[in-house]
């Protein structure tokens, strides 16, 4: 029963950890987007990912992300970056839905972290 107990606290320890460690990734990754600074969103790229900016849809390397990321921070100032809703699924991938505004604009963005805690899938849609 200790033995069953322990393991049991252990496991949510490390849960709640892991937890942390993403909740503050992603609250890095809001402030890279309040901040228009493409360079410290695009470190917490994978080395290929799925990207959605508007019409521009793929899968994409790293750098070339990066450019498509730089291009739409010089012509979107961001005014707001809000997280709505995170959570995590079974294949220990976690996700976030936030909004950000940019002028008269607002955008829904979904941002998908692999079990790394690197991107791999970014949407930004109106």
């Amino acid at each position: 029963m200790k033995k069953a107990l322990l393991l049991s606290l252990i496991v949510l320890f490390f849960g709640s950890v892991q937890s942390q460690s993403n909740n503050q990734l992603f609250s890095d990754i809001a402030d890279s987007f309040r901040q228009n600074d493409d360079k410290r969103l695009s470190n917490k790229f994978a080395q290929t990912l799925d990207l959605t900016i508007g019409d521009t849809d793929g899968t994409y390397s790293k750098q070339h992300a990066s450019v498509l990321i730089k291009k739409f921070f010089t012509k979107h100032h961001i005014s707001s970056f809000t997280i709505k809703h995170q959570g995590s699924s079974n294949n220990k991938t976690h996700y976030a839905v936030c909004y950000l505004e940019s002028g008269d604009k607002r955008w829904r963005v979904y941002i998908l972290l692999d079990n790394h805690s690197k991107i791999i899938q970014l949407q930004i849609e109106e």
